[in-house]
């Protein structure tokens, strides 16, 4: 191209297809640019032009070129640059630079993926990425492999990330010097990142609430009155955080509507407190939906309903390779979704990597004279349900107690605002000691009409 041509491409100004850059002390923001192109229509970037279009020009020498190389050499895919440098007067060079459009989008450029919007390069968002990746055919690894590049170490949980290595070296299954590196590398060493860059399941398993952008991070669970979900609701919550956290909530959800049997051994005179189901099972059964829950699909999140007559959880995702509905009562062979996220959970000693789970909730159903557990594939996922050895929440109907004056007035309060307990004394017109209102509060609870968010002084009460 003559320098004619040149200063007539420049008349023209930035835009869709046209960069320009001073010089090579923004190679890095030119390559991006280039990358951009690469995933859109083309174009060309011109290295020596201010951005009110003047040729300014620059000196080139051998290490100027092996710069300019070594950064188009962290274009993947691989892609053809044609590189050209213009002489425009006595030792001073104009570089331009130019693609046409790839054809094997997305490109990445030191591990990001950029797009052009008129004349701006920006990241390129991960949803345009995947479909660039479906249209290329190379979508072959799963929603928790991919970068997470919108989020950094800092918006990781990391007490979360140590209590893992703690949790690890106790069950002997990562080496005691890992509890001497740094965040970095522990996450390295557990493969949940890449190229400086966090990946999905780090995300999933170790982000701080506030952080978390991905609407797959949530569990419902509800409390239904009666045996379908005709029936009132009890308690319905929506709880959103990391892998972690969700298994906790669902863990104190548990312990608040699962009754405890009380009962003495002839020879022991202490009671003896037996939940309806056992504990291990269940959690078992939340844990392999964690695990291998399809985490691409938005739409839904993992369910957990309690009625009288049983507990349901459920999870999207069907089973995968020629596993079925009956390999899983008995020896299979374990098959995972998410390969890193179970393995977190391995490394923690919360599953083991042999497929003994679904045994292992059979086994323990089995101990306690209970009915084993069901399993059915149904709209797109894996219900998991735990049938009660007798109806449980009868006597709640049968002697429903009267509310006092006082706790209809806690109620009333609760209705406008969350409160703690020293809050609500404050507010009732009589107010008794805190203790009489905690224990009313605690009634409450048992009632099902409200509950408690937060832990420790952050503590409130909440109306069901």
């Amino acid at each position: 191209m003559q320098i004619n041509q040149i200063k007539n491409l420049i008349k023209k100004g930035e835009s869709q297809n046209i960069e320009f850059k001073k010089s090579t002390a923004q190679l890095q923001a030119a390559i991006e640019t280039i990358c951009a192109f690469l995933n859109g229509s083309g174009g060309v970037v011109l290295i020596g032009v201010s951005n009110d279009g003047k040729i300014i020009g620059q000196d080139i020498s051998d290490h100027t070129r092996q710069e300019i190389a070594k950064e188009i050499n962290k274009i993947e895919p691989a892609a053809q640059v044609v590189v050209n440098e213009i002489l425009i007067s006595e030792k001073k060079y104009l570089i331009m630079m130019q693609v046409n459009s790839g054809h094997h989008a997305p490109y990445i450029y030191d591990g990001r993926a950029y797009r052009r919007n008129q004349a701006t390069t920006s990241k390129m968002p991960q949803h345009r990425y995947e479909q660039l990746l479906v249209a290329r055919g190379q979508l072959n690894y799963s929603w928790e492999e991919v970068l997470a590049s919108e989020y950094s170490i800092k918006d990781l949980d990391q007490e979360e990330i140590y209590k893992t290595i703690a949790d690890g070296i106790r069950e002997n299954r990562i080496p005691a010097s890992t509890q001497r590196e740094d965040i970095k590398g522990i996450l390295k060493r557990l493969e949940l990142m890449k190229e400086g860059f966090l990946k999905r399941a780090a995300v999933m398993l170790f982000a701080k609430q506030r952080a978390l952008g991905f609407s797959q991070c949530m569990i419902k669970m509800a409390r239904f009155e009666g045996t379908d979900k005709l029936g009132n609701f009890i308690d319905n919550q929506q709880i959103r955080g990391n892998a972690f956290n969700l298994l906790e909530e669902a863990d104190a959800f548990l312990r608040r509507h699962l009754a405890i049997a009380g009962f003495f051994k002839p020879d022991q005179f202490k009671r003896i407190d037996k939940p309806t189901l056992p504990v291990m099972a269940v959690r078992e059964a939340l844990i392999n939906a964690l695990c291998h829950r399809d985490y691409s699909d938005k739409s839904t999140d993992i369910a957990l309903a309690i009625f009288d007559d049983r507990l349901e959880i459920w999870n999207s995702g069907e089973l995968l390779n020629k596993l079925t509905v009956k390999s899983l009562r008995h020896s299979h062979h374990s098959v995972l979704r998410n390969k890193l996220i179970a393995n977190v959970f391995y490394v923690r000693g919360f599953i083991e990597k042999w497929g003994i789970g679904t045994n292992k909730m059979i086994s323990l159903c089995k101990q306690e004279d209970l009915p084993e557990p069901e399993f059915r594939e149904n709209q797109g996922g894996l219900t998991v349900i735990f049938r009660f050895k007798k109806l449980i929440g009868q006597d709640r109907k049968k002697n429903k107690p009267e509310r006092t004056l006082r706790q209809d007035e806690i109620l009333k309060l609760l209705r406008s605002s969350k409160l703690n307990g020293a809050q609500l004394t404050n507010k009732l017109k009589s107010a008794p000691s805190v203790r009489m209102v905690q224990k009313d509060l605690l009634q409450l609870e048992r009632a099902g009409l409200v509950r408690r968010e937060g832990k420790a002084r952050a503590m409130v009460w909440v109306i069901i």
